[in-house]
């Protein structure tokens, strides 16, 4: 497909890497602080070394210098596109979304469409997939960034995760002591959501089994129906891969975008590593897609 348009989203919306590369899409990095200095997600730190410096440290996370979206914006001008769109994790996550709004509002010769997500992961990366979609059926790209902004108000992307430690919630301010206290020795699963912007609690499930299937009846009940909709199964330890692979195998068969995979070390940071999400989006239109 030859896009009209070119597609900027941060490093934290969790979008396959494949269908980046296919759709040429940019990934705006962020970075992620220790004691001990700056790492560039995914670039001067992987998954796996994260994970290890937060057994003993809560990193946070912050911009990284606006010569990278320049960079992407030079290369954007070399192809001859004008329209561009760039979405970014929520405001309450991040600072970003300010930074780079108020940097396109400077540049004068591209038309460039800032869209605060209110979320993070592929709650984030999905407005990038339906807004390709739109493009594929004609949309123009004010049609499209309308689109998006009505999907964010009436129609926001499902996210149901369970954590399998309290520990990093705690760690980060989103549940009390007491609350993990408790849930740790009685082996209570915190369910989260995406509520106002930010990661919440919405239940208390004990064992993890019984969190798994309480997830999947969320979603199964959500994408059940004959209309399109788009689906993403994210981890965040690669031992759980091959078991939600077989659990979602016919969801993410029948979807009309569908993704596997792990966690980006970003959203790690917010929720610890010990979590499993399924992403869900589901759209009044009949099924298939053009791109």
């Amino acid at each position: 497909m030859k896009h009209s348009i070119a597609y900027i989203i941060d490093v934290a919306g969790d979008i396959d890497s494949d269908f980046k590369a296919n759709h040429q899409i940019y990934t705006l990095p962020c970075a992620i602080n220790f004691k001990d200095g700056q790492y560039i997600a995914e670039v001067t730190i992987d998954r796996e070394t994260l994970i290890k410096k937060m057994e003993e440290e809560v990193p946070t996370t912050s911009t990284c210098s606006l010569d990278y979206l320049e960079e992407i914006l030079q290369d954007i001008r070399k192809r001859g596109i004008e329209n561009v769109l760039l979405v970014t994790m929520g405001n309450k996550f991040s600072s970003l979304h300010g930074l780079v709004q108020l940097y396109s509002q400077g540049v004068e010769d591209l038309n460039i469409y800032c869209l605060n997500s209110q979320a993070i992961s592929f709650a984030e990366g999905a407005y990038l997939i339906r807004a390709i979609d739109l493009e594929s059926q004609g949309y123009s790209f004010e049609e499209i960034c309308q689109e998006l902004e009505k999907m964010k108000e009436e129609n926001p992307v499902l996210l149901e995760a369970y954590a399998q430690s309290l520990d990093y919630l705690l760690r980060g301010g989103r549940i009390k002591k007491t609350s993990a206290a408790i849930g740790n020795v009685l082996n209570i699963r915190p369910i989260l959501t995406l509520e106002d912007g930010i990661l919440v609690v919405q239940d208390k499930v004990r064992g993890e089994k019984k969190s798994l299937n309480y997830v999947k009846k969320k979603i199964q009940d959500y994408i059940r129906g004959d209309k399109k909709y788009y689906l993403a199964v994210l981890y965040g330890q690669e031992k759980d891969k091959d078991r939600l692979e077989e659990l979602f195998k016919e969801d993410l068969e029948k979807a009309d975008y569908s993704q596997i995979g792990a966690f980006s070390p970003i959203v790690l940071v917010h929720s610890g590593p010990e979590i499993v999400g399924i992403f869900a989006h589901v759209i009044d239109e009949e099924k298939g897609l053009n791109f």
